[in-house]
């Protein structure tokens, strides 16, 4: 036989072996194999805090409960008969044991809860609790260490754009929470607080912060009804660690409110025909955020009236640092009214309804007045005076200009006509 025979008997002889002993492994086992694992919720706790830690079983064995080996029969089947927590000087545990817990097949899972409690002065830090489960038949017994993380840093909110001064207007405040957590949080829910200041939404929910994250809260803050005032504004959260409420540190901070509104008026120019008046100008947004849908009108009232056609004047949506011009008309019936209210109505960005009302005063410098007709309410006859006075002296000077014209040219015609004449 040659080498290269031999070669290849050596190799198929050791593939035969290496299948006859896949198929004689794939077919044997031993003693059932029990793999241990733990998982812990909340991941972290904070000092009070309750959760439980579940600690999973699982039969690694595969195949028949039964297996015969060396005309022997083996039982795969796992039998638990005791798990154990103790608990220590920082951790409680309500629940300390199962006992009789029985048999835990091929391929099966076992999970066992147990519930444990942070002592409400529990330091920070990693503590260890001893997990002991006892084996019953071929088993052996298991002892272990689990880790409990206790952390007691809160939640911290940070305020980024509420001005130390605020008018009489609606503005935005934005609040972000931020996780120092080394765990997730949830139901997170910011609330604010102002006496005398009306905030929309008047709670904002967030919902899961994850650990190291941030999330922002924003609010409108309508001050438009607040008087002059030095005041507090305050925000609060809450949230769950788990199952465990916790309230977060309140944050203030003081503002001071100054009577005086973002909406005003400027460049007003009136005039007053008889009992009525007409009056322009320009409307600005002095504040911080848009008015949409803004209308400005005169109200009505016994000795007030609205003119048409302009009553009522519709802007539409002022931006901030913007402004419109209008116009509006009111007939005044009594010598004694000071001044004429008009009304600014607008939504702000949560499309909530608010008014102002702005007094123009009537008397004062800046009033243009002008002849009344009692029958048309207008100064007609007087415009129809001033085009015709207008018109004759356009024709007056017009015919005189002609005139000398005509006699500048007449006495250019006679000098020529004697320069000809010399000349014969």
């Amino acid at each position: 036989m040659n080498l290269k025979n031999i070669l290849k008997t050596i190799m198929a002889a050791c593939i035969i072996l290496a299948a006859c002993s896949s198929f004689a492994l794939a077919d044997t086992q031993v003693r059932p194999t029990v793999t241990v694992s733990y998982s812990m919720e909340p991941e972290v706790l904070m000092p009070g805090d309750t959760g439980t830690i579940t600690v999973t079983m699982q039969n690694m064995a595969t195949g028949e409960i039964y297996v015969e080996e060396d005309d022997e029969t083996l039982d795969m089947n796992a039998y638990i008969a005791n798990a154990a927590i103790d608990g220590n000087d920082v951790i409680e545990i309500p629940d300390e044991s199962y006992t009789d817990i029985g048999l835990l097949g091929p391929g099966d899972t076992l999970g066992l809860t147990f519930n444990i409690k942070a002592r409400d002065d529990a330091p920070n830090g990693v503590h260890f609790l001893d997990l002991e489960i006892v084996g019953g038949s071929n088993m052996y017994d298991l002892n272990s260490r689990i880790p409990v993380k206790i952390d007691d840093r809160d939640l911290k909110l940070i305020i980024s754009d509420l001005p130390p001064t605020l008018m009489n207007e609606v503005s935005s405040v934005s609040v972000e929470v931020v996780n120092r957590r080394p765990n997730e949080v949830n139901s997170v829910i910011v609330t604010p607080e102002g006496e005398g200041m009306i905030f929309s939404p008047s709670e904002f929910f967030i919902g899961a912060i994850p650990a190291g994250n941030r999330s922002t809260a924003t609010f409108t803050l309508n001050t438009m009804n607040s008087g002059a005032q030095a005041g507090d504004v305050s925000f609060t959260v809450s949230y769950f660690n788990g199952d465990n409420f916790h309230d977060g540190k309140k944050v203030t901070r003081e503002v001071n409110i100054i009577d005086r509104h973002s909406l005003i008026f400027t460049s007003i120019e009136m005039k007053k025909s008889g009992n009525r008046y007409t009056f322009s100008g320009d409307l600005n947004n002095f504040g911080t955020t848009d008015a949409k849908n803004v209308i400005i009108s005169i109200p009505e009232s016994e000795y007030i009236v609205p003119v048409q056609p302009y009553a009522r004047y519709f802007i539409g949506t002022l931006e901030a640092d913007d402004f419109s011009s209008f116009e509006l008309s009111a007939q005044v019936l009594s010598g004694d009214v000071p001044g004429i209210p008009v009304l600014i109505e607008f939504r702000d960005q949560n499309n909530a309804y608010i008014s102002v009302e702005e007094n123009i005063d009537i008397e004062g410098p800046g009033l243009l007045s002008a002849s009344y007709d009692e029958e048309s309410g207008s100064p007609v006859a007087l415009w129809a005076v001033a085009g015709i006075f207008a018109i004759a002296v356009v024709a007056a000077i017009g015919y005189s200009w002609k005139k000398r014209r005509d006699e500048e040219k007449a006495v250019q015609e006679e000098e020529e006509e004697d320069i000809e004449f010399s000349e014969e």
